[in-house]
């Protein structure tokens, strides 16, 4: 009898664990609607309900460049039931700096999957004259302390980039954060801020329809989908390198197995054709990579973004 009910035991473990995802998942969307990381995750979404088999829930937690929704995801329960889609700011930028996060994302976080990495856009508003970041460069050495940039706040990739700019071109030009991209977006078509390093999601359908002016990518190389628009290093800034990147993320302690499930139908969704093909026309490089390598990146970032900070004067010692 004893032999016969192991046998069942073993039998229907796996049977039952197999039926993940029992009930919803729910993907957190550290940023506003409309945001990049909130197209990257609606692109997905019918591939990811097909897999799943269950709802899949969009929760748009913004704030603190992330890390307001990373925390929900740090101190949520590791079944991956509740999975986080930031970007790199709060995984890898702002644990570096004050006011401390409340989450360690080495020890709190379970890496899933790199999704993809994006360069970001120096945009401006077409009614204002610029037409080179030399231009404009030029009218911030000449008016120091008037020039304004927005960002979606500390540590983003929008933030360091201007921060960056600032200290290689020894400019004078004050930072406006925002935390929602729409009114930001807004700001600068209406030039009510001179200038942002946009993420190149969101400034593509307005640079197409001529809203938008784009003076620069911030990538080390030209992004496919502006092809005509050069690097901030291609003028007058050597070495200029300020990717941003977002990845997918469980609670640490998350099962192995269930892990292994999340990257499955992720992956499997940032594969199909029509969610490739809208991401890279929106200037997203697809990665997809394994969570063993994602966790090999965020190590490697959070000293290097320090170190980023620190030359940048973006924190102090």
């Amino acid at each position: 009898m004893k032999r016969l009910l192991a046998a069942l035991l073993v039998l229907l473990a796996p049977a039952a664990h197999a039926a993940w995802p029992e009930r919803p998942v729910t993907v957190v969307v550290p940023f506003a609607g409309g945001a990049a990381a909130d197209v990257m995750v609606r692109a997905m979404l019918p591939h990811l309900q097909a897999s799943f088999g269950q709802p899949v829930v969009v929760l748009n937690v913004p704030g603190a460049s992330g890390s307001i929704g990373i925390d929900r995801i740090a101190k949520a329960p590791p079944d991956g039931y509740m999975v986080v889609l930031p970007g790199d700011a709060g995984v890898v930028v702002r644990p570096s700096m004050l006011p401390p996060v409340p989450y360690d994302p080495q020890r709190d976080l379970a890496p899933i999957t790199l999704i993809g990495r994006t360069p970001n856009v120096i945009t401006i508003s077409a009614r204002l004259p610029y037409r080179s970041l030399g231009e404009l460069v030029a009218d911030a050495r000449a008016r120091p302390g008037v020039l304004t940039y927005a960002h979606a706040g500390l540590g983003t990739s929008q933030h360091i980039g201007a921060e960056v700019l600032k200290q290689m071109g020894n400019l004078d030009i004050t930072g406006v954060a925002y935390p929602v991209s729409s009114q930001q977006l807004m700001d600068v078509m209406e030039a009510r801020v001179t200038m942002q390093f946009g993420n190149i999601i969101i400034q593509t359908p307005r640079l197409r329809d001529g809203t938008l002016r784009a003076l620069a990518v911030s990538g080390a190389t030209r992004a496919p989908s502006l092809p005509d628009v050069p690097t901030v290093a291609e003028q007058g800034f050597p070495g200029f390198d300020v990717t941003a990147w977002y990845g997918l993320f469980a609670r640490a302690g998350t099962p192995p197995d269930v892990i292994a499930r999340l990257h499955r139908d992720f992956t499997a969704a940032l594969r199909q054709p029509d969610v490739s093909a809208r991401l890279v026309d929106l200037g997203v490089e697809v990665v997809a990579n394994t969570p063993a390598e994602f966790a090999t990146v965020v190590a490697r970032d959070i000293p290097r973004m320090r170190q980023v900070l620190e030359k940048a004067g973006a924190i102090g010692p």
